[in-house]
C-alpha cells in the first residue's frame, strides 16, 4: 500500500476563520459546483456531503437519487451502509472502554480473551495495538475470499488458523478485516454485553443518533439508500452485505447527520479526552521506525508542513476526512457519502481532499 498525494498536501496554510458565520456562502458555491461536475463526470447515482468548521456544521447538501430504479431522490436524512468507516466507531467504544477498565493497547488478546483456546496461539500473542493499526499480520479474511458476512466467528477461524501470517507482527501496513472480528471480541468481553447492544446504548442512544443500525443489504433498515456499483459496462446493485462477526469493522448504516452528530460529541470531549484521542490518531511506528498508514483504529497521515489527516473510506464509495495543521487552530472535516457511481475515475477520497482544498484556498 502506498501514500497518495492528495491535492490537500499542496495547501500552505488555513484561512483564518474563526466561526462558521464568517464563512462566506460562495466558497459553498463553489463546492457545489464542483461536486455537481464530478457528479455527471463520474455519474454518481446519489449523494450526501458535510462541512465541518472548528467543529461546526457549516455546509450539507445532497444530490441525486437514493434509489435508481424507482427514482427516489436523495435527503439529508437517508441513511447509509458506510462500511469501514464502521471502524471509526469502534475504535473509540473500544478506546474508551480500555480506559474505563484501566486497560492498554500493547496487552495481548490473550490478555484480554484468555478463556479462547480456539484460537490460534499466534493470534493470542498479538497486541490490540497491531490489530487496530493493521500491522498484525494476521491472516486477512478478504485474502482467502471469505468476505464480510461469515456464518459465524468460527467459520473464520476454521479457514484461516492454518493459514500464514502476510508479514510479521508490526513490520507492515496491510489492511485487515479479521483484526478487528477480533476487536469485536474483545469489545464484549470488557463491556460484559453483545458489541451491538453496548454500541446502541452507549452511543446511538447516548447521543441521538436514531439512524444509526448495524445490518447488511438483506437487513430492512429505515431510510436507507440502494448501492450501485459498475459490473461490464452495466450499473447494477451493490450488495454490501454484512453479519454480526464483521459489524466492528463493517455493517453500520447511518445517515451523515448523525454521523457529523457523533463527531462534534468525540470532538468536544464527551467520548474520549483530548490526550486520549490523540493518541489514537498518532500513526504507528513501524518495527523500521517509519510511520504506518494507520493510527489505533483510523487513517492517519503525518502530511508537509505540519498538516494531519485522519478517518476513513467505506468500501471504495465513501470517505470521511478530518483535517487539520497542528501550528494553527482550525481545522476542517469533510464528510462525502454516495451511493455508488457508473466509473470512479477519481475516487472519493480524492474528492474528499479536493472539496477540502477549495475551502482552505478561500
Amino acid at each position: 500500500m502506498k501514500k497518495r498525494i492528495s491535492l490537500f498536501f499542496l495547501i500552505v496554510g488555513f484561512v483564518q476563520l474563526s466561526n462558521a458565520q464568517q464563512t462566506n456562502n460562495l466558497i459553498f458555491d463553489k463546492t457545489d459546483t464542483y461536486l455537481k461536475e464530478i457528479i455527471d463526470s463520474l455519474q454518481i447515482v446519489g449523494l450526501n456531503y458535510a462541512i465541518l468548521i472548528n467543529n461546526e456544521i457549516v455546509h450539507m447538501k445532497s444530490f441525486g437519487l437514493a434509489n435508481a430504479q424507482l427514482k427516489v431522490p436523495m435527503t439529508i436524512d437517508n441513511s447509509f451502509p458506510v462500511a469501514s468507516i464502521s471502524k471509526l466507531f469502534s475504535s473509540i467504544a473500544l478506546h474508551k472502554l480500555l480506559s474505563t477498565n484501566n486497560r492498554d493497547v500493547n496487552e495481548t488478546v490473550a490478555d484480554f480473551l484468555p478463556d479462547r483456546i480456539d484460537l490460534p496461539e499466534s493470534w493470542r500473542k498479538l497486541t490490540v495495538k497491531q490489530l487496530l493499526s493493521h500491522t498484525s499480520g494476521i491472516p486477512d479474511q478478504i485474502d482467502y475470499q471469505i468476505f464480510l458476512a461469515p456464518e459465524s466467528e468460527k467459520t473464520v477461524i476454521d479457514a484461516l488458523k492454518d493459514k500464514p501470517f502476510s508479514s510479521k507482527p508490526g513490520t507492515e501496513s496491510k489492511y485487515n478485516a479479521t483484526g478487528f472480528m477480533l476487536i469485536r471480541a474483545i469489545i464484549e468481553k470488557l463491556a460484559n454485553q453483545g458489541f451491538e447492544f453496548h454500541m446502541k446504548t452507549e452511543y446511538f442512544d447516548k447521543f441521538y443518533l436514531s439512524s444509526a443500525k448495524y445490518g447488511g443489504f438483506k437487513k430492512v433498515i429505515p431510510n436507507r439508500v440502494t448501492c450501485y456499483q459498475n459490473n461490464n459496462g452495466n450499473l447494477e446493485i451493490f450488495p454490501l452485505n454484512y453479519s454480526p462477526p464483521m459489524y466492528a469493522g463493517a455493517g453500520l448504516n447511518i445517515s451523515i447527520g448523525d454521523l457529523a452528530k457523533w463527531f462534534q460529541a468525540l470532538q468536544d470531549g464527551q467520548i474520549l479526552d483530548k490526550n486520549k484521542l490523540k493518541e489514537v490518531w498518532t500513526p504507528v511506528k513501524l518495527a523500521d521506525g517509519t510511520d504506518a498508514y494507520f493510527g489505533l483504529g483510523w487513517e492517519s497521515y503525518t502530511l508537509q508542513g505540519g498538516y494531519r489527516m485522519v478517518g476513513h473510506g467505506g468500501a471504495g464509495i465513501s470517505s470521511f476526512r478530518h483535517y487539520w495543521n497542528e501550528n494553527l487552530n482550525q481545522n476542517i472535516t469533510i464528510i462525502l457519502l454516495t451511493n455508488g457511481a457508473y466509473d470512479w475515475k477519481v475516487r472519493p477520497n480524492q474528492i474528499n481532499s479536493i472539496i477540502a482544498s477549495k475551502i482552505i484556498e478561500n
